[in-house]
């Protein structure tokens, strides 16, 4: 599975369509890594207006996919595992993260966003680290004072077309383990973490690193 991580809720918003017209294109970028490239049935499981607004949801309908916004019920592993993705922010109740972290391990995905405002800064990144430090990710427990729009340079597939999102005052991001290759912060701002993703790395492709170090230290030995 697959996870994206931002660290403010109003890029997706409709005031953030508006003020970064790039959000539209970067709201496609997103669903189409998820699902390589077809179409996919989404949950947005809260009620925070950075992921229930109209521009969205025209979004996804307009590029084929199905969009949901709903918090009935619980979000455990059984309603997650209806869909290729769930987004969320700015909603905690009835959410099992040990389910979601499994959903994630099982081939779901996930499109997290902080800065909501909802319980401050120390309980949103309490909160969603439980989830995310699982994956060497982590929010930081205040709130980065970043406001307007920030231009992107990365060339990451889900940045593809995009030259500037909006944010609003959000949760950094840290990767806790920069050796990693499959988690990664990809644009920051004086230090401060804007947008992160989580993807492991194929087994042929650890398989490949393996043999490769391997043979070496085998030429290693063979040269002593």
């Amino acid at each position: 599975g697959k996870i994206v991580v931002t660290n403010d809720e109003w890029t997706l918003s409709d005031s953030g369509y508006s003020a970064a017209p790039d959000a539209d294109r970067f709201a496609r970028n997103v669903a189409s890594w998820f699902t390589g490239g077809g179409s996919g049935n989404f949950l947005a499981y809260t009620n925070n207006f950075g992921l229930t607004g109209g521009s969205l949801a025209n979004t996804m309908s307009n590029a084929g996919h199905t969009w949901t916004v709903s918090v009935a019920g619980t979000l455990d592993l059984a309603l997650m595992q209806s869909y290729d993705a769930v987004f969320l922010g700015g909603y905690y109740t009835n959410i099992v993260v040990s389910d979601l972290i499994q959903y994630v391990q099982n081939g779901g995905n996930v499109y997290l966003t902080a800065g909501t405002g909802v319980g401050g800064a120390v309980f949103e990144a309490s909160f969603w680290n439980s989830f995310l430090n699982a994956f060497g990710l982590d929010y930081a427990p205040q709130y980065n004072g970043i406001i307007g729009n920030i231009a992107i340079n990365s060339p990451h597939p889900i940045f593809a077309g995009v030259s500037q999102l909006y944010q609003n005052n959000g949760n950094s991001i840290a990767d806790l383990q920069p050796l990693d290759p499959d988690n990664e912060v990809l644009v920051s701002l004086n230090n401060d973490g804007l947008y992160a993703v989580y993807v492991p790395e194929p087994a042929s492709m650890v398989a490949l690193g393996t043999g490769l170090v391997s043979l070496l230290a085998l030429r290693r030995r063979k040269k002593n």
